[in-house]
């Protein structure tokens, strides 16, 4: 654990958990008290569903290193920092676009530069911050988490405009807007981040790997995410280039996902390569209360672990490749 990691967290997302409540609750209360009101009821749901099934996957790290205070900081980084940072950085790039007449990918530049940056930066900070972050898929899971905070602050925020903009009724608009995001495109900000949160983890928490690999890792995930992102955000000219656009993407996207999913779950599974400890061991009966902990993070291996990587991870890494 970095305390300057720590201390850079607590204060981003003190700034950033206004900015929250305020595109998560109070515009579309102000606006629509209907589609508000659906907004969180969705939104806690949505969160919810997410997180429970992300925490059955062995990819979930120990609840006495990481826990709720991780999974709160990660979807206040994705719902509150992530919107800020983007206010800050998007708006500039959509006017330059405007102005540039380049509006077949003023979204896409607008969107997927400031967002998946931001994002990202919130995956290391937090991989820094919290202790039981210290495996290659760990960088995955932070990034679903910080996807899913952002995917349903920018869902709540757009039911609201949903609610305003339907002729009938609030009710008709929010259903309309919500089912349109999770159906259509499902869990996009989560696939995005959690993509380039595993090339992060991959950089930082790989064993025995050179520099030059380990920036690849990094930068070439968070491209991937960028691109498919982009991708998604360009505005075709025609409703049927526009659906084809969508089909091509989410056939590369989905199966993507679903691939390093595998691979991390796999690989998580499998590691068996360090102990964890709730706390410094400092005697012997410290050491005789490990064993009422999981016999696969409560003691050392003794073999190297069935990792696909060729070499022996070292105690505080694992070796892992995309």
């Amino acid at each position: 654990m970095s305390r300057l990691f720590r201390i850079t967290l607590i204060l981003l997302t003190v700034l950033g958990t206004p900015v929250f409540l305020y595109f998560f609750i109070g515009m579309n209360l102000f606006f629509s008290p209907v589609g508000a009101v659906l907004g969180i009821v969705f939104g806690v749901v949505y969160v919810l569903l997410v997180v429970w099934l992300l925490s059955r996957s062995p990819m979930w790290p120990e609840a006495s290193g990481a826990g709720r205070k991780w999974v709160l900081a990660s979807l206040l980084w994705g719902g509150g920092v992530s919107f800020t940072l983007v206010m800050l950085g998007g708006m500039p790039i959509l006017t330059l676009m405007e102005r540039l007449s380049l509006v077949m990918v003023s979204a896409s530049f607008g969107g997927a530069y400031p967002e998946e940056i931001a994002k990202l930066l919130g995956v290391g900070v937090l991989l820094f911050t919290f202790r039981a972050l210290n495996r290659p898929w760990h960088g995955f899971v932070t990034g679903a988490l910080i996807g899913l905070g952002f995917e349903v602050t920018e869902n709540d925020m757009y039911g609201g405009f949903g609610a305003m903009l339907d002729p009938n009724n609030d009710l008709d608009g929010t259903l309309s807007m919500w089912g349109l995001r999770v159906i259509a495109g499902p869990g996009l900000h989560i696939i995005f981040s959690a993509l380039a949160g595993w090339g992060l983890g991959l950089a930082v928490f790989t064993a025995g790997k050179s520099r030059a690999w380990r920036i690849r890792q990094a930068g070439g995930w968070l491209f991937v995410a960028f691109a498919l992102h982009f991708a998604w955000n360009l505005l075709w000219p025609t409703e049927r280039a526009q659906i084809i656009s969508y089909l091509v993407v989410a056939l590369v996207m989905y199966p993507l996902f679903i691939w390093v999913w595998l691979r991390a779950h796999r690989a998580a599974r499998e590691d068996v390569s360090y102990a964890f400890t709730p706390g410094p061991v400092t005697s012997l009966e410290g050491l005789r209360a490990l064993e009422t902990l999981p016999a696969a993070r409560s003691a050392p291996s003794t073999t190297p672990p069935a990792l696909p990587a060729p070499e022996q991870p070292a105690p505080s890494a694992t070796a892992t490749d995309p």
